[in-house]
């Protein structure tokens, strides 16, 4: 039998596949388009009056692509925009913010995810460890230190404001290592629980956590280290999302609809600038928009104590 044809069975075989020379992603995909059809059918048949909610809610497109577009650029996530702008502006409370912020992550997240691996910028060696990390941490931070209004008011602004910080931090580190080492298991579980735990209570920090820890502490690309980041966070959304689903079941879905439809098309063009804009400009506007975000709501949990 010709080797050439040989199907790729090992777990070996799969990570060189994974890590295969990065390739350009295209903006348009056609998955986009069955996307639209098929959120047009479930807009029209879930709400009993679609054109109405339509014309209150389409501008949530417009934060939606914004959200997704810094998220999947960065790691952080959409949350980081959903948070503030929904209690901010449209006056949610920040709990049901949350609600929202996860909820639309499950869109973006998911399509940056698709798109970084297409970009073969996913070092699938890292989920190994970071997936039971997530895990425990998102329960932990879920059910054990349960997030509500107070809580969520109380540590976005500090943690968006740290965030911010670190990315700053990190525009001088370059690493030059497309594979994580096999010593990197510990950490980057530890790193995934800090991140599941801070993921469930501001929506934001499970990509970060991990792309920081893996560009600072051993050196992987800032692409890969944020591909990583992208999945886990996508991961840890829609786990998120189905626990307060089916648990608490107060998910915003009739808002939730138009972000994520934003967020698809965010989510798609974040690693698609990537490739063509420097990166540490990425990070510049990014950690400006982290900190001002993170002021701006200290400033408001303070004078609405």
């Amino acid at each position: 039998m010709n080797p050439d044809f040989v199907a790729v069975t090992t777990a070996e075989e799969l990570l060189v596949v994974a890590d295969a020379p990065a390739r350009r992603l295209r903006f348009w995909s056609p998955w986009l388009l069955l996307f639209v059809a098929g959120w047009l059918v479930v807009f029209a048949r879930a709400f009993p009056d679609p054109v109405l909610l339509a014309s209150r809610n389409w501008p949530l497109i417009g934060v939606g692509f914004a959200g997704a577009l810094l998220g999947n650029a960065t790691a952080v996530g959409g949350g980081l925009v959903f948070v503030p702008v929904m209690t901010l502006v449209y006056g949610m409370a920040p709990l049901l913010s949350l609600k929202l912020a996860l909820a639309s992550q499950v869109f973006g997240m998911t399509s940056g995810a698709v798109a970084w691996a297409q970009r073969r910028m996913v070092p699938v060696e890292g989920l190994a460890p970071a997936i039971p990390g997530m895990l425990l941490g998102s329960l932990f931070g879920t059910f054990v230190v349960r997030p509500d209004s107070v809580l969520v008011k109380s540590v976005f602004g500090p943690i968006s404001i740290t965030i911010g910080v670190a990315i700053l931090i990190l525009l001088r580190h370059h690493g030059v290592r497309d594979r994580i080492p096999a010593n990197a298991g510990l950490a980057l579980f530890l790193a995934a629980v800090i991140g599941g735990m801070i993921t469930g209570w501001v929506a934001i920090g499970q990509g970060e956590v991990i792309a920081a820890v893996l560009m600072l502490a051993f050196g992987l690309r800032t692409e890969r280290s944020i591909g990583l980041g992208v999945v886990m966070l996508s991961l840890n959304s829609i786990l998120l999302v189905l626990i307060h689903q089916f648990v608490w079941g107060d998910i915003p879905w009739e808002m939730a609809m138009f972000t994520g439809f934003g967020c698809v098309f965010g989510a798609r063009m974040g690693p698609y600038l990537t490739q063509w804009i420097d990166q540490r400009k990425i990070k510049m506007v990014f950690a400006a928009v982290a900190i001002g975000d993170g002021l701006i709501f200290t400033f408001y949990a303070l004078s609405s104590s």
